[in-house]
């Protein structure tokens, strides 16, 4: 397994292609965490300022997942911390506990900078909040967000 930044064309197809495919499934489960399909604008961006990151397993992109730095994570003010959002794991490797591997990653990487770390979801995932309680990250609540709520967790 090797994590790396994302970078340029080519990559920028690849993690489109997977978070329409994380999201389709996600969708069929009922689960709404993401829009469906995908912008690539909003990707490329993330690409473009070395937030997007992807998880090659045996040379190929497997996972990817987004960091930025934040002082805000919707109505909730915090110091200063880094915000990990968007992980998609390729449907055929979930549960191999490549989403705890991204999320130690994460922390070792806001604890380089003096940082805590944020994540949140749809409040209505239950799988995705247990997984993030059971990865060791504080549970904060729940927050309204535009016509739903979210859970907000802090590593």
């Amino acid at each position: 397994m090797k994590i790396r930044l994302a970078k340029g064309h080519h990559d920028l197809e690849i993690v489109v292609n997977l978070l329409n495919e994380v999201t389709e499934m996600l969708l069929k489960k009922g689960i709404k965490q993401w829009e469906h399909p995908w912008d690539a604008t909003e990707i490329e961006v993330d690409i473009n300022t070395n937030r997007l990151y992807v998880v090659e397993v045996d040379g190929e992109v497997a996972c990817s997942f987004s960091i930025k730095k934040i002082d805000q994570l919707n109505s909730l003010t915090i110091k200063e911390g880094l915000y990990l959002y968007r992980i998609a794991v390729l449907p055929k490797l979930q549960g191999k506990d490549y989403g705890g591997k991204i999320i130690d990653f994460s922390i070792c990487l806001a604890r380089e900078g003096n940082l805590s770390l944020y994540l949140d979801c749809w409040a209505g995932n239950e799988k995705l909040k247990n997984f993030y309680s059971c990865s060791g990250l504080a549970y904060l609540g729940d927050y309204p967000e535009e016509d739903y709520m979210i859970s907000i967790f802090k590593g």
